[in-house]
């Protein structure tokens, strides 16, 4: 029986199953990319820009920036801010759209500092304000651009709807092991949190670090909580305890951590917390140099690690060793004791320096900035000489320098009673 001959699309299809070749597909155009997702990533990153932009605005209008700099502020921003967006949508000569905007936003931007400069005290915040007001005028210059990409209200929901279906077994896995994570991360937080108390109410520093380790554990969930579908790899673990150990460190152990008594004699040194820091610093930086796949690359599709990562990941491991060492070095350096007759300062080359308390005059805070609790005290002594400490190096009461126990002791030792503000950021104190 004869047969027919084959077509050359069906030789070419046979000949594709035969060598294990897979079809080709047409690859879609970035708007119809677009369109296929329910909220374009050119959305979400206006609706950062946005929503970052209103909260440095409100932050600087909260903390009692004056009306007419506010003014001007809000002016420079709307100005600057628009031309610079302007000349980054633009798809030809970008850059000699942006030469022009600043060319041309500069001066405008300028035209009310001539009239109503804001106070040296306030330029801070004034700076401030216009980065907010620039984001907001900006993101409103973005989303003009943008609006064509928006569709009519029943495709959006159409294509949500479909994104959703296509999801929804993966967000059900995700949040089963999110919860389960929660869990387990509530309970490390409760145990630490409570060794953390009964060492600082108890003065126990062994107690109160042990309970911060505790802590510390809550990114190693991922590896240990029973019935987790998607676990942790053992190098991203370690690098969430590390991070978690770096910024605990950084930003909420200072402000929970007990110094000593301000009874004389007196003594402190400088704060475990900046060899934690470093500690945390090497964790990261090591298990990020030691992992293969790049750690911007989701576990589902992972890519090569790029040059760039290796470099980056072994300078914290040397900031992280550099760090340490510092900080132990410190630690048993430049320790401070106080009695009734002398202070004594250590310093960092392992010399102590012994002041009389009869020498002391005065004793004077400063802040930098306002608002923020970052405080460096003077000693003043006899001869026009000063004595420059740290209270933020050593534990204490960080948010009002007063209440910290090295303040405290000094005051005692040399009899300094009488305060007084000499200017709006340094408090006095003297006999």
């Amino acid at each position: 029986m004869a047969t027919q001959p084959l077509s050359l699309e069906e030789r070419r299809r046979r000949r594709d199953q035969r060598l294990g070749i897979q079809p080709a597909t047409p690859e879609a155009s970035p708007e119809e990319e677009g369109r296929r997702r329910a909220i374009t990533i050119e959305w979400a990153a206006l609706a950062v820009l946005l929503a970052g932009g209103l909260a440095i605005t409100i932050g600087s209008w909260h903390k009692g920036i004056p009306a007419p700099s506010f003014a001007t502020a809000a002016w420079a921003g709307a100005v600057l801010g628009g031309l610079v967006a302007h000349g980054a949508v633009q798809r030809e000569r970008r850059a000699s759209a942006l030469a022009l905007a600043l060319f041309a936003g500069i001066p405008l931007a300028a035209i009310p500092w001539r009239f109503m400069q804001p106070r040296a005290d306030d330029r801070l915040a004034w700076l401030v304000s216009t980065l907010g007001i620039a984001l907001l005028a900006g993101g409103i210059r973005w989303a003009i651009t943008l609006r064509t990409t928006v569709g009519t209200p029943s495709q959006m929901i159409e294509t949500i709807g479909a994104a959703i279906a296509r999801t929804g077994p993966s967000l059900s896995i995700w949040l089963h092991d999110a919860i389960l994570k929660w869990l387990a991360s509530a309970i490390l937080l409760v145990i630490g949190a409570t060794v953390a108390i009964i060492g600082r109410s108890q003065g126990r520093d062994d107690f109160f670090w042990a309970g911060l380790a505790i802590c510390f554990l809550i990114g190693s969930v991922g590896l240990w909580t029973p019935g987790i579908v998607n676990r942790s790899r053992t190098a991203m673990a370690i690098r969430h305890c590390g991070q978690l150990c770096f910024w605990f460190s950084l930003l909420v152990v200072p402000f929970v951590e007990q110094g000593p008594a301000a009874t004389l004699p007196y003594f402190t040194q400088p704060s475990v917390r900046f060899v934690a820091m470093g500690i945390g610093l090497v964790i990261i930086g090591s298990t990020w140099f030691l992992q293969r796949t790049s750690i911007f690359s989701h576990r589902s599709k992972p890519e090569p690690k790029r040059p760039a990562e290796r470099t980056i990941s072994l300078a914290i491991v040397i900031v992280g060793l550099l760090t340490t060492v510092a900080a132990l070095q410190a630690r048993q350096q430049l320790t401070i004791r106080v009695d009734d007759a002398a202070v004594v300062h250590g310093t960092i080359l392992g010399r102590s320096d012994v002041y009389p308390v009869s020498a002391v005059r005065r004793l004077e805070i400063v802040q930098p900035l306002q608002s923020i609790p970052l405080y460096v005290e003077y000693i003043q002594l006899d001869g026009q000489r000063s004595v420059m400490v740290l209270p933020l190096l050593y534990p204490g009461d960080q948010w009002t320098a007063d209440y910290h126990s090295l303040v405290q002791a000094i005051r005692t030792a040399a009899n300094l009673n009488t305060q007084s503000f000499p200017t709006r950021h340094v408090e006095d104190w003297s006999r």
